[in-house]
């Protein structure tokens, strides 16, 4: 969620996960993927987990705006949490 927020745009995939890196590489593009099978049991990643490829020439405008929205989301929620407890 943060990932889409902060980099409007940005790609997400599927299957073959492994396909991002070339995507990045290729195209400049950050592109994540919600993984497939067979990296899962190769790599013993969780199904809760994420994969996402970060051209190296763009890391530091991802850094940047993926704080900047975390910093926004966790604002959003304390007021969300606050304004819950009054139907509680």
């Amino acid at each position: 969620m943060v990932l889409s927020d902060a980099l409007p745009g940005v790609r997400i995939e599927g299957k073959p996960q492994c396909h991002i890196v070339a995507a990045a590489k290729e195209h400049g593009d950050v592109v994540a993927s919600v993984g497939c099978a067979l990296s899962r049991v190769r790599t013993g990643m969780p199904a809760t987990d994420a994969t996402c490829a970060i051209p190296a020439s763009r890391l530091a405008e991802v850094v940047d705006a993926l704080e900047r929205t975390a910093a926004t989301d966790t604002i959003v929620a304390k007021y969300a949490a606050e304004d819950a407890r009054r139907f509680a």
